[in-house]
Formats: structure tokens, C-alpha cells, sequence
């Protein structure tokens, strides 16, 4: 099993002239946005930190893992700063993410607010190409590992904002390509532009909908899409439903648990060929807010 899920997730990311989609798959999105958009750092009044894990294919030796691990806080009436860290695994390919986000807001009119953010960071990726077996010894390919060092990379993003909540979001959270020097000449990674969008529809003074969607692009990968309805209730409970392109259908829990903590949570069921080796995928998230309380989007 270890071997065929390797040797899967190796031709998925690095098949048609080893050109991949590397940037991590992230389900809660609207609840933590700043993953894929430094604009969203002083959208809060309070002060939070977030922890997140996703465990995709549970039961499969090699699937995919990520942890991370994001902070924002308001500074003054118009700016934001936060920090950010991704480690992400999938088969022979481990990567890994920190950087420092800047974000500034202007009004555009009475309803219309605009913010622009900046990313600067470092990242890393490997490539454990010795840990593979594979079917003809000898390959030159894999007879060492890979690393491309500590390399810089910078992001951007632009959110446009209705004092109602109805927003759409722009962003490139990783601008620069990983490079292996002389040892990457058949790699190609592409970084992901993003658009994310949404809004709030109040059904009653206990119950908000929030539909939302996540858009990837990445040049000569298929398009990727997110699709998420979340209804809040008493600014205490989140339950909703999503969709991923060709790839899996969630469901998805939230508890207001007390003041400053909140628990988000996604299972998957994979819709895709990968659900014959498994079924399952979950997602967990854990919000510390400091200051004025403030409901989860």
C-alpha cells in the first residue's frame, strides 16, 4: 500500500513534464482566510492565534498532512500585522512555510472598504526521492534526495469588503518558484493564484448563511474550486456542507466553545479514484482570541 500511494502521489504532483499544484489543500478557508491572503490580518478586532491539521486519506501509509499555524492582531485603526507557518507531506515531498504579513485598509465609500496586504517569508521544499521504490533499479532520478534550501518568497493579495459582508479576495500567497539549481531541470512548479468570495445572508435574528468559494489557479494544472455553505447559529454554532471539484464532498462543525476559544472541524468522504484506497479525510482547527469578541465568518 505505502508503495502504490508513493508512487500515486508522485504522478499526481509531478506528472505532464513534472509540473504540479505544491501549495497545501485547506477546507476551512473562511474561517481562517490568512492562509491564502495577508489582506485579512486586521480584519478582527481582537487579537487571535490559530492551529490547524489536516489528515488526508486516514488509513493510507504516506497521504497527505499538513499543520499550521497562523497570528493576526489590528494595529491602529487601519493596519494589521501577523505571522504565518505551513508545513505540508505528501509522499516523497515535504514542504515548509514561514513569513510576516502586512496589511493596510482604505475606504473606498460608505460601504465599500478596500485592503491591500504584502507576504514576505522563507520556504523549503524536499524530495525524499530515495525513500521510493521503483520498478526499473538504478533510475538516476532517485538515487538522491533533493532540497531546495532555504529559499525567499514574498505574497500579495487585495480584498474588497461590504460593510454587510459580502467580499471577494485576490491573492498570490507564494509568488517565487521553488528551485533546485542544476539538479531541478525537468521541475516546474507553478505557484496558485487565488479568489476567494462570499457573502452573508441574515434568515433570522439566530441564524446567518455564509456561502463562500475558493478558486485556484495554477498554470497547466486543471482548475481547482472550493464551494461552502456554513449556517451560523446564535453566534454559537457553525454547521455546514462543501464541495470540491471532482475531489471530495465535507461536512462541517464549529462550536463557539467559550469567549475566546473556537473549534472548527471538516470530514471529507474523497470522490475521486484515491476513495478506493480510503474514505475519510478530517480537518481540525482551534481559535484563541484575546480582546473583544468577535463571531467567527
Amino acid at each position: 500500500m505505502m508503495k502504490k500511494l508513493i508512487l500515486f502521489c508522485f504522478l499526481c504532483l509531478f506528472g505532464q513534464h513534472l509540473r504540479a499544484q505544491i501549495d497545501p489543500i485547506y477546507s476551512l478557508y473562511r474561517f481562517n482566510p490568512q492562509v491564502f491572503s495577508p489582506t485579512f490580518v486586521g480584519s478582527a478586532e481582537q487579537t487571535e492565534f490559530t492551529v490547524m491539521n489536516r489528515q488526508q486519506w486516514m488509513g493510507v501509509e504516506g497521504a497527505p498532512k499538513t499543520l499550521g499555524f497562523t497570528a493576526r492582531t489590528k494595529w491602529g485603526k487601519q493596519k494589521g500585522l501577523g505571522v504565518i507557518g505551513l508545513m505540508d507531506e505528501a509522499g516523497p515531498m515535504k514542504t515548509m512555510q514561514i513569513g510576516a504579513d502586512f496589511a493596510y485598509e482604505i475606504q473606498l465609500s460608505k460601504t465599500w472598504n478596500l485592503t491591500g496586504g504584502i507576504r514576505a517569508g522563507l520556504g523549503n521544499m524536499a524530495l525524499n526521492f530515495t525513500g521510493i521504490r521503483v520498478p526499473q533499479a538504478g533510475d538516476e532520478a532517485f538515487l538522491s534526495d533533493r532540497s531546495t534550501g532555504l529559499q525567499v518568497n514574498t505574497g500579495w493579495g487585495l480584498h474588497l469588503e461590504h460593510e454587510k459582508g459580502t467580499f471577494v479576495t485576490i491573492s498570490q500567497p507564494r509568488m517565487f518558484r521553488y528551485d533546485f539549481g542544476a539538479a531541478g531541470v525537468a521541475f516546474k512548479d507553478n505557484p496558485t493564484f487565488f479568489t476567494m468570495l462570499g457573502t452573508n445572508w441574515v434568515l433570522s435574528d439566530h441564524v446567518v448563511l455564509r456561502p463562500s468559494a475558493l478558486i485556484r489557479f495554477t498554470a497547466d494544472v486543471p482548475l481547482s474550486y472550493d464551494v461552502n455553505v456554513v449556517a451560523s447559529i446564535n453566534k454559537r454554532l457553525d454547521a455546514g456542507l462543501s464541495y470540491r471539484k471532482s475531489d471530495s464532498v465535507g461536512f462541517r462543525l464549529g462550536i463557539q466553545a467559550t469567549t475566546g476559544i473556537y473549534i472548527g472541524y471538516v470530514y471529507e468522504l474523497p470522490i475521486s479514484s484515491i476513495s478506493q484506497m480510503s474514505n475519510q479525510t478530517h480537518e481540525l482547527a482551534l481559535r484563541f482570541a484575546f480582546k473583544k469578541h468577535q463571531s467567527p465568518q
